[in-house]
């Protein structure tokens, strides 16, 4: 029996459970909120505010994607954790995961990711064989990640922006709606800014050994990701603005771009937390606690509502 093995099953088995249920990173399912986005933004066309017959059909098979997209996210978390467990215990967060602790074995580890697998792509594809497929091959997609796409730069950053994209995709396939390109765009370059973030935060934390805990870092320089980080945050803003203007789904008034400061402050403010007092914290965190994004979150969707209701 391994070190890690022996440690899991001295843990007591109500601990085991709550250690999985740790592991499952709960706290990260507000990311495929995304799968929402081709109902918010197909409002006046594919459905009307005042007709809940339009709408409540579209709504539910939304939810339940976005329910099937959070228990898939779960199981890529529990394999990445199972592959990176040597590497995270040498890392001053990662450590405390309960795989790297060895509270929770890479054998139940696996087993569970595999179930809750199967479990989200069987209920993405009962809403619609297409938004299943691409769930599915978001699966398989992180899977490859952590087995090893990660380990080459520019290319762990690439994938995961796809499977932030593929979130998008599948939201509008689930209630079968025609998007528009832009929303892709801006989706992309948004998971690029984050995703770059992440590995620009790690690199400046973990300095000359950052290899050791990402293979693909020692292929980076600060001076890369800086200016990888600037474009993408440039980018994504300016795309989102374009996006609010010039989709043939905005609202024709242009309405939409009330939004723009919301979105801007939210970046910003991400930025300046991340290079200054929680400069320690995982992006992901960051995104989810601070209370100003948060409120800048919610702003963004009121006025959203408000400017999609009044069309």
């Amino acid at each position: 029996m391994t070190a890690e093995a022996a440690t899991a099953v001295a843990t007591p088995a109500r601990q085991r459970w709550l250690e999985l249920a740790v592991a499952l990173r709960p706290y990260q399912w507000p990311k495929n909120g995304l799968v929402f986005a081709a109902l918010a933004f197909s409002a006046g066309s594919a459905w009307e505010f005042g007709d809940a017959q339009s709408w409540w059909p579209l709504l539910w098979r939304t939810a339940v994607t976005f329910a099937a997209w959070c228990i898939a996210a779960s199981a890529v978390y529990l394999v990445n954790d199972t592959f990176d467990r040597h590497a995270d215990q040498l890392h001053p967060l990662k450590r405390n995961r309960p795989i790297a602790r060895g509270v929770v074995s890479p054998r139940t580890a696996v087993s569970a990711a595999t179930v809750l697998a199967v479990a989200a792509v069987a209920i993405a594809v009962a809403v619609d064989w297409l938004s299943g497929a691409v769930l599915a091959g978001y699966v398989l997609g992180m899977v490859a990640y952590s087995a090893g796409l990660k380990a080459i730069a520019l290319v762990d950053v690439l994938a995961l922006t796809g499977g932030v994209i593929a979130r998008a995709v599948s939201g509008a396939a689930a209630i079968d709606v025609e998007i528009s390109p832009w929303l892709y765009v801006c989706t992309g370059f948004a998971a690029f800014f984050v995703a770059t973030s992440k590995r620009w935060a790690e690199f400046r934390e973990l300095g000359e050994g950052a290899a050791r805990h990402r293979a693909a870092l020692d292929s980076y320089t600060s001076e890369l990701l800086t200016q990888m980080l600037a474009v993408s945050a440039c980018a994504a803003l300016l795309s989102y603005a374009l996006y609010s203007i010039e989709s043939e789904n905005a609202p024709a008034s242009g309405a939409m771009a009330l939004t723009i400061p919301f979105v801007g402050f939210a970046m910003f403010r991400y930025l300046q937390l991340l290079s200054g007092e929680r400069r320690g914290d995982a992006p992901d965190r960051i995104l989810f606690t601070d209370p100003a994004i948060l409120v800048a979150v919610a702003g963004f969707v009121a006025v959203a509502l408000a400017v999609l209701a009044s069309q």
